[in-house]
């Protein structure tokens, strides 16, 4: 019998690898005769919406001053009695889902949401949780929750390399599962190039770091060489960008800003460089390659697990502007070669990279009958799940109306 299962997701858009990569695998999911929800904060995102409708996918979006932990990244959008509030609210409200829709096992799609980890424990259902996450940087906050994350997850997955080899040395006691983060690819054709480029794809961001990409490209010294920077912005780090293009005077870079489909504006005549601080995996390192683009990427923890799966591609050490700049020069003068074998390797990339595979351990374990099983924390479950409105009262049904108001137009700002 195929199972119900619940989907707790972290942004309500289609704009990061973690929902594009879940989106995807509900959707096979559904191909194989589960029952999919995806339960996500009320983000307004209409391609989101449509995405899910289109898909026949069960989506239901909730209100909420902080989707994610009070420490997690982000904002708070409201006072901290709105955010508890709201976080008890979420507990109702996931726990009427899964009784109403018959939930038989609920995923969460971060390490940022505890709502669904929770409510599993309380009504004694299985929980698997889907890491993206390096416990570094702005996520380095969770830390201090892995006991959580282990007391409350039946099952743990950790994006393949280096994150599942970090948690499993964090968590020894338990067996820490793989997957990869998947993408569908449009099979499109690269424009002819006649000339050669630098191209790089991703939102302009300190994590990103273009300026590193932009530093390497000035001490090449060729001006006749163009650099293309695909993707949206974060509005102060573009400033950075073209403050540095402007005080060194490069006249061949081009802010392309945000594109539907990026590789539709490549040629076969490019280089890609992702110069990025920090990454879970390298998807958008994996897009180029399976576009048949020689790549040259940093040595982060997310491009070396992806490395470590499709076994290609250049590498320099992060900060090292002279290497990068090095490699780059090096790849320019034998373009035609790496070029021959980018091309060469596809066949073999492309049977790696599907969704079957990236998912596997996880559609494995889904086919587990795991027992339900009484924790004590049911003891508890009106204190976690009970707030101060009293439904059958019109004062507070009222008031109830009015604050979700107040929140979403919070959050729309």
């Amino acid at each position: 019998m195929m199972k119900n299962i619940l989907f707790i997701s972290p942004t309500g858009t289609l704009d990061n690898g973690a929902e594009i990569s879940i989106f995807e695998f509900q959707k096979k999911l559904v191909a194989m005769g589960y029952q999919v929800v995806n339960v996500t904060q009320a983000s307004g995102d209409k391609v989101y919406i449509e995405a899910f409708e289109k898909a026949g996918i069960k989506n239901i979006m909730l209100n909420a001053v902080k989707w994610w932990w009070e420490e997690a990244p982000g904002p708070v959008k409201g006072t901290k009695r709105e955010l508890y509030h709201y976080y008890r609210e979420h507990l109702s409200q996931i726990q009427q889902i899964v009784k109403e829709e018959k939930i038989d096992i609920i995923i969460t799609n971060s390490v940022n949401m505890f709502q669904g980890a929770l409510v599993a424990k309380i009504l004694g259902i299985p929980h698997f949780w889907i890491i993206h996450e390096f416990p570094e940087g702005e996520f380095v906050y969770y830390l201090d929750k892995l006991d959580f994350i282990n007391e409350f997850s039946t099952e743990i997955f950790a994006v393949q390399g280096q994150l599942q080899k970090k948690l499993q040395k964090l968590l020894p006691e338990r067996k820490i599962h793989g997957f990869y983060p998947f993408t569908k690819i449009k099979d499109i054709k690269l424009l002819h190039g006649d000339r050669p480029r630098i191209i790089s794809v991703g939102r302009l961001t300190e994590r990103k770091n273009q300026i590193e990409l932009l530093e390497a490209y000035y001490k090449l010294n060729r001006p006749e060489l163009e650099l293309v920077l695909i993707g949206n912005f974060d509005k102060e780090y573009k400033q950075k960008v073209l403050n540095y293009i402007k005080e060194k005077s490069l006249k061949n870079v081009t802010l392309a800003g945000p594109q539907d489909n990026p590789w539709s504006l490549a040629t076969d005549k490019d280089i890609f460089v992702s110069p990025s601080k920090m990454e879970t995996f390298g998807l958008v390192y994996i897009e180029a390659l399976l576009h048949g683009i020689p790549c040259i990427v940093s040595n982060n923890p997310g491009h070396v697990s992806a490395q470590e799966i499709f076994d290609y591609g250049i590498f320099y050490e992060v900060g090292n502007i002279d290497q990068l700049a090095k490699k780059i020069s090096e790849s320019l003068e034998k373009l035609d070669v790496i070029k021959k074998e980018s091309m060469a390797i596809l066949p073999e990339l492309h049977q790696k990279f599907s969704v079957e595979h990236a998912y596997k351990e996880i559609s494995d374990l889904l086919t587990e009958n795991y027992k339900k099983e009484y924790y004590p924390i049911r003891h508890l479950e009106k204190l976690l799940t009970v707030n101060d409105n009293d439904p059958e009262r019109i004062m507070a049904k009222l008031k109830h109306v009015i604050k979700k108001i107040l929140i979403k137009v919070r959050f729309i700002r």
